[in-house]
This record gives structure tokens, C-alpha cells and sequence, in this order.
């Protein structure tokens, strides 16, 4: 007999758990509810990623993320990387020859080359408002030293921290410094082990991205976001309709062929663009399915840390979303934020943990971005075999590390409450 306190669900009449009224209520053995706003991308090319994403996965649990990747896929990627970075080694090149050795229209054509290639190159960064450099985290970096001393690898110059919720690498200035940029939410949302891995996981990305291969196809990745923002049309602007009484018959025949220039090149301009942006969609799908940087990643991070710690950080990322509707929320108010946040995502109920593991099992929440889903690595993490860590954090460094971002954590609070 049914027990009418409970909920049941409409599709299947399994009995539904309600822990508290902040999150979606679904059914955990139908999916009724999962996704509250509906299907979003679930179309055939996701369905096709979603498919090999699992092959890769299963290829990985059985073969390590270190397999020699599919032959085609693999010489495919560093075939069309060649090709882009010569273009844009031509287009320079050629500028320059034209420029020094042409006739006075070669030389114009020449200049505008290389104004053409300006935009291909990677332009030195500011360096971000939140740094803690060696001088000031000590602890911090002597903790990252460890780490890069374990991998092998050159440590960051600098260590900033942003309001985003994950992690990523940037090149500042002309030396072109390596900085690693922590999301501060992200990093107060972790124990102090799963920072550990955090720091991990991002070192070994680095030591990823430091191989030959790598920068060959990131330098051709970038040189296509160039070519798309070069050849995309600006939008057209509002021109006022021309006053016959004040136009002179000269001006508008100009005016005239001007505009039909402009509309026969927008077209030519928009179609190159679309044919830029295809093709770093095309290496990026070759890249992923050569490179599993993600599954050594997190792999290198069950190994330093400990894989409990790497699945714990997995688990957190799966909280992006509410973690930042909860910040701009918390941001209003005048309590400690970072401990506000804390406590509100450790209040966050299982259930609601496996609705978000369901999600980015049926959305493939990564696919696309070179990532295998977030899903598919904890379920990869799990596969691993529980080893000592080789490098630890005791509780004294871990007090220290906060005491040297305290500064760091109260900026960064400001600029939250000031954008909330």
C-alpha cells in the first residue's frame, strides 16, 4: 500500500526523495525530471561525441590513458596543425619579401600581410589582479615546488587566483611568465587534499601541454581563433535613409558601388570565417581523440595526491552551477562569503550530487572542449588502485597557505559583492 507523505513519480510511480525545496526533485530510476530546462544539445553530432567519448572511456579503463592513439586521428591532427601554422608562416613570410624586394604595389600589399598576420599571434596578457608570487605564499609555492619536483616539470612563475570556479594556465608579458590561475571558489569549496590535487592535475596538464606535439597544435588552434576574428564581417550599422536634396549625383554613384563592394565581400568574408572556425572545430576533435590529457591528469593526481582526493575535486566540479548562483546570492549578504559558500555546498544533498552526475552523463557536459565528461572521469578515477600519496600537506602548511591568500580571499570578496 502506498504511504500518501510520499511523493511518486508521474512517469514510472517510483517514490521520489525530496531532501529540501532548494533543488529540482527527479527520479532517480526514470530520469523524470533530471534536467528541469529540457534536453539542451541533444542533437545527432552530440549523440555521435556522447558514443565516442564512451569508446575512448573504455579504451582507457582497459588500455591506460597512455595507449597509442588511432593512427588516422593522430597524423590527421598534425597534418591539418602543419598545414595552418605554414599559411601563416607564408602570409608573414611573403609580407616581408614583398615589402623589401616589390614594386611600390607589392610593397603595399606586402604591409598589408603582415597587418593581416598581427592578429594570428598571441599578444602578451596583463598580468592578473590576484597574484601570489613566491615572495608573498611561500608556502603555496614551496607546496607547487614539490609537486613540479615529483612530475619533472618547471614550476609556475606565478600563482593568481580569479573569481572563476576551475583552473587554468596564461602567459603574461612579453617573457611570456607561466601563470596558473585558480578559481578562488573553487579552491575554498576543496579540503586541503583535494587542493592538493588540484595543483596536481594542473601541473601535469602543463607538462602535457610542454611536449612537442602539444605546442605544434596549440600554436595552430590559436592562429584559427585569429583567422575567424579576422575574417568575421562587423555587424552592419544603422545608416539613415539618404535625403535626395542634399545628395550629389557623384557621391551616390561612389556611395552606390561602395555598398555593393560591401555587400558581394561580406558574404566571401563570413564564409572564410565559417570555414576557420570548422576547422578548429576539426583539430580539436582530432586533438581529443589523440591525446587523453584529461584521464593522465587525473591519473597523476590519484598517484601525488591520493584518488580519493582526485575524485573528491571530480565530485566538486560537478557543483559549478549551484556554486555560482550560491556565490551571487552569498555576495549580498554581509557574512564571511568563503565560509557562507562552504557550508552551503556542503549542505548540498546526495541527491541532488547524483542528479548532477546524471546530467553530465546524459549532456556529456565536456564534450566538445577536448575533455572527456566529468562523469566519466570519476568513474575512471574509481578504476584506479589506492596508493600512499607521494607528496602531503600537513595541517601547519595548510594554516600557513591561508594566512598568505587572506589578502587574496578579501579582495576577491569585494569584487564578488561589488558584481552581485
Amino acid at each position: 500500500m502506498k504511504d500518501d507523505s510520499d511523493a511518486h513519480c508521474p512517469r514510472c510511480d517510483a517514490v521520489l526523495t525530496t531532501p529540501d525545496d532548494r533543488f529540482s526533485t527527479w527520479c532517480a530510476a526514470c530520469d523524470w525530471n533530471v534536467d528541469p530546462l529540457g534536453p539542451i544539445g541533444l542533437t545527432r553530432s552530440r549523440g555521435r561525441e556522447l558514443a565516442r567519448q564512451e569508446r575512448v572511456f573504455r579504451r582507457t579503463v582497459v588500455d591506460g590513458p597512455d595507449v597509442a592513439p588511432p593512427g588516422a586521428a593522430a597524423y590527421g591532427a598534425l597534418v591539418l596543425a602543419g598545414a595552418v601554422n605554414l599559411a601563416t608562416a607564408a602570409l608573414v613570410v611573403t609580407g616581408v619579401w614583398l615589402l623589401f624586394t616589390g614594386t611600390v604595389p607589392q610593397r603595399i600589399l606586402g604591409a598589408v600581410e603582415l597587418l593581416a598576420a598581427v592578429p594570428l599571434f598571441p599578444r602578451p596578457a596583463r598580468p592578473p589582479r590576484h597574484t601570489a608570487g613566491p615572495a608573498t605564499a611561500p608556502a603555496l609555492h614551496a607546496i607547487v615546488g614539490r609537486i613540479s619536483t615529483e612530475l619533472g616539470t618547471r614550476p609556475p612563475d606565478l600563482i593568481a587566483f580569479d573569481t572563476g570556479y576551475g583552473a587554468r594556465w596564461a602567459a603574461v608579458g612579453w617573457r611570456r611568465r607561466r601563470v596558473l590561475v585558480l578559481g578562488l571558489p573553487l579552491w575554498e569549496a576543496l579540503a586541503a587534499d583535494e587542493r592538493l590535487a588540484l595543483l596536481v592535475r594542473e601541473l601535469a596538464h602543463a607538462a602535457d601541454e610542454g611536449q612537442s606535439r602539444a605546442r605544434w597544435i596549440r600554436s595552430a588552434l590559436d592562429s584559427l581563433v585569429g583567422w575567424e576574428d579576422l575574417l568575421t564581417p562587423d555587424p552592419l550599422p544603422a545608416v539613415p535613409a539618404p535625403d535626395p536634396h542634399h545628395s550629389p549625383a557623384g557621391n551616390g554613384r561612389t556611395s552606390n558601388i561602395g555598398h555593393v563592394g560591401e555587400m558581394l565581400a561580406r558574404p566571401l568574408l563570413g564564409l572564410l570565417a565559417q570555414g576557420a572556425h570548422l576547422l578548429h572545430s576539426l583539430l580539436r576533435t582530432l586533438d581529443g581523440r589523440c591525446v587523453g590529457q584529461a584521464y593522465r591528469a587525473d591519473r597523476t593526481a590519484a598517484r601525488i595526491a591520493t584518488a580519493a582526493s582526485a575524485e573528491g575535486l571530480l565530485q566538486a566540479l560537478l557543483l559549478e552551477e549551484p556554486a555560482a548562483l550560491a556565490l551571487q546570492r552569498l555576495a549580498r549578504r554581509g557574512d564571511d562569503l568563503w565560509a557562507a559558500l562552504r557550508d552551503y555546498l556542503a549542505s548540498v544533498p546526495d541527491s541532488e550530487r547524483a542528479r548532477r552526475l546524471r546530467l553530465s552523463e546524459l549532456r556529456g557536459d565536456a564534450s566538445g572542449s577536448g575533455q572527456p565528461p566529468t562523469c566519466r572521469r570519476i568513474q575512471y578515477v574509481r578504476t584506479l588502485r589506492r596508493t600512499e600519496p607521494a607528496v602531503t600537506v600537513t595541517g601547519a602548511e595548510a594554516r600557513t597557505v591561508d594566512l598568505e591568500l587572506a589578502a587574496i580571499r578579501s579582495s576577491i570578496a569585494q569584487e564578488c559583492r561589488r558584481n552581485a
